[in-house]
């Protein structure tokens, strides 16, 4: 019988009514635990199914004896000891792509949020009723405001996330630019996008969109010295990881009325109740679209995430390469 150990969420899981593979053991495992705990519920294990920001370390990958495959339920993996998987023989796959979609129509969600100044707006008027209602028209109608379509968009990474952006954006009529390491000519073209070095993104653009995973390039790429460099008021988006911004920075922009920002995710994940971002002024908070975490957490993706994963553990128990490796291997 195949052992198929899973940290995910139970009720995420379930909740869809999914078919999982017939015959298999599926155990819910106590989690988060102790990396000691870990390998005590994982260790007769076939398959490991986590979620996107679990950690499988070193120490643990080494005691997996029986493992063959680690896949994560999302997208993320980086909390996964790669290089220790490989060396073990034991595949790492994600659902690239997955929530693609989603994720770019939360992103376009608070590119929208932060033009339009609806979190100003919003808790000024539940604050105040009907004088927050009519101190808020005043107040657009002394600093006006700008439609979409008259913005220029900048996306940092054109991954899978980035093209469903794009297609969504084009709808509006806006101007799009991009920086990727990794040109992608035949799309520019056919979607007429302006490819950008980082630097060109920072200095032109009315909304930079980040969709970049965490790597050392991209940890702390909006900081204070690359805020520095941005038009007065622009729109920072992050649907994709905390660790790209650096707290302080931003909070300090935001208090500062720099920038505005429309988050999704943020550093470290759950946050502490000193972080930054909600210790912020009465100015700062204006300047802020939030969201807990949810860009990609659609009921949709959700049963795709599950079926998507439940082929490719097949496809290895039948001995089969799976799709989407992210170790190498």
């Amino acid at each position: 019988m195949v052992k198929v150990r899973v940290t995910c969420n139970k009720n995420i899981i379930e909740r869809f009514g999914v078919k999982k593979p017939e015959g298999w053991d599926f155990q819910y495992i106590n989690y988060p635990c102790s990396d000691e705990e870990l390998v005590a519920q994982c260790k007769d294990a076939d398959i490991i199914f986590c979620g996107p920001v679990d950690h499988f370390r070193k120490e643990v990958v080494e005691q997996l004896d029986n493992c063959k495959l680690i896949h994560s339920l999302g997208v993320g993996f980086d909390k996964i000891d790669l290089a220790a998987t490989k060396e073990k023989g034991i595949f790492v796959c994600n659902n690239r792509a997955v929530n693609a979609v989603p994720v770019a129509e939360l992103a376009v969600g608070h590119m929208i949020s932060c033009l339009r100044r609806m979190p100003e707006a919003d808790a000024l008027i539940k604050a105040k009723g009907v004088d927050g209602f009519n101190e808020s028209f005043k107040s657009y109608q002394v600093k006006g405001q700008s439609e979409l379509s008259s913005r220029v968009i900048g996306l940092v990474g054109l991954g899978a996330i980035g093209h469903a952006a794009v297609k969504m954006l084009q709808a509006f009529g806006c101007t799009i630019k991009y920086y990727d390491v990794f040109r992608a000519e035949e799309f520019e073209k056919e979607h007429g996008l302006e490819y950008c070095t980082y630097e060109e993104i920072l200095e032109t653009c009315d909304i930079i969109s980040y969709h970049v995973p965490v790597l050392d390039s991209t940890r702390n790429m909006v900081r204070k010295e690359t805020i520095d460099k941005m038009k007065q008021d622009a729109i920072i988006i992050n649907v994709a990881r905390g660790e790209i911004v650096n707290n302080e920075d931003l909070a300090e922009a935001l208090n500062n009325g720099r920038v505005f920002a429309g988050l999704d995710v943020i550093a470290p994940e759950p946050p502490t109740a000193d972080h930054p971002i909600f210790n912020l002024t009465e100015a700062g908070k204006a300047r802020l679209s939030i969201t807990p975490h949810i860009a990609g957490t659609t009921d949709d993706a959700f049963i795709r995430m599950s079926q998507w994963s439940y082929e490719n553990m097949v496809r290895v128990m039948d001995g089969e390469r799976p799709i989407n490796i992210v170790n190498g291997l």
